[in-house]
């Protein structure tokens, strides 16, 4: 039986929803996989052994990760290599080109088609693209998908425990979370797509990335409500890559409660004028910026009114296991009073972002860290966050990108250059992707490059939290916290006191439902102070949020957290997302703080 209780694909919507193709095959469900604690595949060629590769393994279910109860295997060693094998015919599409898609794959990704080595991809986070007609057969491919993860913090990993844990850490994820597909394209197609929205001259810009050079020319057309409201036509000039403008009379603009959502439909066309793709997205017209201390979106200030989320779900662990829970997320946090989420130490589905834009809730997008500064993590961030920038450029609902957090991976920024260097260069290559958005370079202290100053403070309801806020806006080299050795709110030289400042994480009280159910660790984990009561819970809500709004330098704060994930309590619903509170009390406290947005 599949997750959602019927027998339909796990996961059948389109996965991406920003730039679609009207044709695809659905390559999740049933697949066989083995473990290979010894690291032995290689050797034996199991790539080139499908037949008894497949009789040597045990079914999964794809696209949910081994050790999710949805999975239907148990979880691998921290460190280990999981092999993935299924067959298909080739689908009946008069296009000469097929695409194989994986939505992401953690963590080193070798793809095997007919015993063919097809492509290598590194990263936990991003997508993996490539083509693979070159040895397609029309019946029985043999696909077969080869995972190494190693146990170390020299990875980017977010919140996975490697060789050691925190208390803030969970158990770690391998393989295949997101859904497989095949899809038709000529010799060249559309790869990416970046939209962005200038209020001030009302201009939309979009750029459309190609994978060859490109004789041909773009035709772009925005549509709202199927009405044609703007359209342009640009030659490549032998290019890759291009940009057209289209100017826009009376813009619908997006926001959280106004998320209007425009079509776009782009075709490709060749010298001659056969089509080469033919690809169908969406924008939101809106524009975000910083200025005089505030954040501005549309033009008008915008208070931030966020929790943090660690995009953790039941039964599948990193992987929701059907869309609609993706969107009750959405609907949970704005439910709750919320405008805003901090997506934490995860770059986050695809599918979580489109409801994010459908449904009006602003984000920040954020790699996950390492914790050990070496040049193997250098290279992986130099690498893995470009990437995640042009797959999520486009969405409207992400305002603001976040680099580093609470200096993990760069422990000694403030004593060592080269660790410093990484930081500002990385601040500066997420502006260079994308210029339209503010960009936290390091989340938490010791800022050394950002538009926004976002400060960590666990501070409870005795005033100490003003009086910290405070004494940073005073002096940025306050000392914010103890992580290892004293933390100081921004580095040599650096002064982040005219920026807009978030409270980026804050609250962190917990509190063990009855209804929490089976995913809670023990002992439990909580920042703040643990409450014996729903009511003792809610009033130290209550009391610490008042404290908030009455904080004139802040533009914003961002809750911890959004749900429990294992030993962590602090969340407002359970891990099942049952709420602790009702959600029509939270949302009483958190749209009482701050007076705009």
């Amino acid at each position: 039986m599949l997750p959602n209780g019927g027998d339909a694909l796990p996961r059948p919507e389109y996965p991406r929803p920003i730039l679609q193709r009207a044709e695809r095959f659905n390559l999740n469900g049933i697949w066989a996989f083995r473990h290979d604690p010894e690291d032995r595949g290689l050797s034996a060629r199991w790539f080139d052994q499908a037949q008894w590769f497949a009789e040597a393994s045990e079914p999964i279910m794809v696209p949910y990760p081994p050790g999710s109860p949805a999975s239907g295997v148990a979880a691998p060693p921290s460190s280990a290599v999981v092999w993935y094998q299924r067959s298909f015919d080739r689908p009946q599409w008069s296009a000469c080109g097929v695409l194989l898609n994986i939505g992401a794959c953690d963590y080193t990704t070798d793809v095997y088609l007919n015993g063919h080595h097809i492509c290598r991809h590194g990263g936990g986070y991003t997508p993996i693209q490539c083509a693979i007609e070159h040895v397609l057969k029309p019946e029985q491919n043999q696909l077969i998908i080869r995972v190494a993860d190693a146990d170390t913090w020299q990875q980017p990993r977010g919140k996975q425990a490697a060789d050691t844990r925190w208390p803030i850490d969970y158990d770690p994820v391998i393989g295949i979370w997101q859904s497989v597909w095949l899809e038709p394209v000529q010799h060249n197609y559309v790869t990416s797509l970046f939209s962005r929205f200038e209020l001030t001259p009302q201009t939309l810009q979009i750029t459309v990335k190609m994978a060859e050079r490109c004789a041909g020319e773009v035709s772009v057309e925005l549509l709202l409500e199927q009405q044609r409201i703007a359209t342009e036509r640009v030659d490549f000039g032998g290019r890759d890559e291009v940009t057209l403008s289209l100017s826009i009379d009376n813009p619908q603009l997006w926001s959280p409660t106004n998320p209007q959502l425009y079509d776009l439909e782009i075709v490709i066309t060749d010298a001659g004028g056969q089509e080469l793709d033919r690809v169908s997205s969406y924008t939101g017209l809106r524009q975000v910026h910083c200025s005089a201390q505030s954040i501005f979106l549309n033009g008008e200030p915008v208070y931030l009114k966020g929790v943090l989320d660690q995009g953790y779900f039941p039964g599948g662990w990193y992987t929701a296991l059907t869309d609609d829970a993706l969107r009750k997320d959405v609907e949970l946090t704005k439910a709750m009073g919320f405008n805003f989420a901090r997506k934490h130490q995860k770059i986050e589905d695809p599918r979580y972002l489109y409801w994010a834009d459908k449904l009006g809730l602003m984000l920040w997008a954020e790699m996950p860290a390492g914790r050990i500064f070496s040049t193997q993590l250098t290279t992986a961030l130099v690498q893995q966050w470009p990437r995640a920038l042009i797959r999520d450029r486009s969405h409207p609902s992400i305002i603001g990108w976040v680099v580093f957090n609470e200096s993990w991976g760069i422990w000694h920024v403030a004593e060592r250059s080269e660790q410093r260097h990484l930081a500002d260069a990385l601040y500066h290559l997420t502006k260079s992707v994308d210029p339209s958005r503010p960009v936290i370079g390091n989340a938490g202290w010791e800022v050394s490059s950002g538009d926004i100053w976002a400060v960590h403070s666990y501070d409870q309801v005795d005033g100490a939290l003003g009086e910290r806020i405070q004494r940073l806006q005073n002096s940025p080299q306050s000392f914010v916290a103890e992580i290892g050795r004293p933390r100081r709110g921004a580095l040599a030289g650096a002064d982040p006191s005219a920026l807009p400042m978030v409270l980026s994480e804050c609250g962190g009280f917990g509190f063990v439902a009855a209804n929490s159910g089976p995913d809670y660790a023990d002992p439990d984990f909580a920042y703040g102070d643990m409450a014996t009561s729903a009511a003792a819970y809610a009033q130290a809500c209550a009391q610490l949020l008042a404290e908030i709004r009455q904080l004139p330098q802040l533009n914003g704060f961002v809750w911890t957290q959004l749900t429990d994930v294992q030993q962590e309590v602090n969340g407002l619903l359970t891990f099942n997302r049952e709420p602790k509170v009702a959600p029509t009390l939270i949302k009483q406290m958190v749209e009482g703080a701050g007076e705009q947005g």
